[in-house]
């Protein structure tokens, strides 16, 4: 974990303010300042630097009343990061510019509502240039020609939109917002072609996972729901998800699925404070949950996916942690339906006992034995201290 890292939270809700499109590179919202910093390389590591410092904004709507642009969401994908802020300001810049090239700046609206909760950058379809799609509290949809810096295509729901996220082939996008259901609309046009039904309250996360048909959104009633876009409904015309996942506190703010090519495919769902959910996103029948203390302000899978980076913002303890994936480790998960029961134990017998996992078996035979072993990190901890001091020199 990184101390020396400020992430500004700015909006309860609002928890997108980490972004870390490769290993070495990781962008955070500061104080009307956008940060990066390489958290691997050099010992000591390098302080933090400025990438986009938006206090003398020049496209200030007339109702901003504070020292620059306030960041509410901010994104990084295709070469292109782009901040969006409380007015309905938005900031970009091309990370392959020189270093003290000059970001660039817009507006989406005057709108006294205009809070940018979401931006997502993507590819057109067919000019395969980079698009950032924006969501904003005046419920409005727009999409913006990063190579132009125009808007080439918006359109207003029926509430504020909280995110979106569109489909690997760019043909559809998923919405969620202030409203309980789910929308899955077209990805040019806006135009609705779902609405589904199952959470119980405000939606303020989604993804769209690079298979093209597993879907993920995550509400304020504490449940992600996973959705299978071959099949959005019963033939009785009844929403169908193909699983829900309860949160351990609170709603949730931010769900990402792991890349392709990372390993085994997890989700990632954040809570506002304290926890961290990741799923297996192959059965969603199992997590493991990172707990900790304090605001979190985003999250996202660096390192091709092998690594997971939190911006923590508590006041006297916040920082930027970072967390290794352990292969094929499984001691610290196990089955949702056995973490219950044993949670419903008294304390004594949750003292006396630990919830099923294959690594708690008292000897490397046993482990190995079991038919579900697949060789954890912890079996080849014991198989190395077995081999005491009998290796050869390298």
């Amino acid at each position: 974990m990184g101390f020396d890292h400020d992430v500004h939270l700015a909006h309860f809700q609002l928890r997108n303010l980490l972004v870390g499109p490769t290993r070495d590179h990781i962008y955070y919202a500061g104080r009307a300042k956008v940060m990066h910093y390489t958290p691997t390389g050099s010992a000591p590591p390098k302080p933090a630097s400025v990438v986009m410092d938006l206090t003398k904004s020049t496209v200030l709507p007339f109702h901003n009343h504070s020292r620059g642009i306030q960041i509410s969401t901010l994104t990084a994908k295709h070469d292109v990061l782009v901040a969006g802020g409380f007015g309905g300001e938005y900031a970009m810049v091309n990370l392959r510019a020189p270093a003290d090239t000059k970001h660039t700046e817009g507006l989406l609206t005057y709108h006294h509502n205009a809070i940018t909760n979401h931006v997502q950058v993507h590819l057109s379809r067919t000019s395969s240039l980079p698009l950032a799609t924006f969501a904003s509290n005046d419920e409005w949809v727009r999409i913006l020609d990063v190579s132009t810096n125009t808007l080439i295509s918006e359109r207003q729901y029926d509430c504020a939109i909280n995110c979106t996220s569109i489909s690997p082939d760019q043909r559809l996008r998923v919405l969620v917002g202030d409203k309980e259901q789910v929308l899955i609309c077209h990805a040019e046009t806006g135009e609705i072609l779902q609405q589904l039904d199952g959470h119980r309250d405000y939606g303020f996360a989604c993804d769209w996972a690079d298979d093209g048909v597993t879907i993920a959104t995550g509400n304020q009633d504490m449940q992600v729901k996973i959705w299978d876009a071959r099949k959005w409904k019963h033939s009785s015309g009844k929403s169908s998800p193909v699983a829900t996942i309860s949160a351990e506190m609170a709603g949730v703010r931010q769900v990402k699925f792991s890349p392709l090519g990372s390993g085994k495919r997890v989700l990632m769902a954040a809570e506002p404070a304290d926890f961290v959910n990741l799923i297996d996103a192959e059965t969603f029948t199992s997590k493991q949950t990172l707990n900790f203390f304090g605001e979190i302000a985003g999250a996202d899978f660096t390192n091709d996916g092998q690594d997971l980076m939190i911006a923590n913002s508590d006041a006297f303890i916040g920082g930027i942690m970072e967390f290794e994936r352990c292969g094929l480790a499984i001691e610290a998960s196990c089955g949702m339906e056995d973490q219950k029961r044993y949670l419903d134990r008294p304390t004594r017998a949750r003292l006396s006992t630990r919830p099923p996992g294959y690594d708690w078996k008292a000897t490397d035979r046993e482990v190995v034995e079991n038919p579900k072993s697949r060789g954890t990190q912890m079996q080849r901890r014991r198989r190395a201290a077995n081999l005491g001091t009998t290796l050869e020199p390298f």
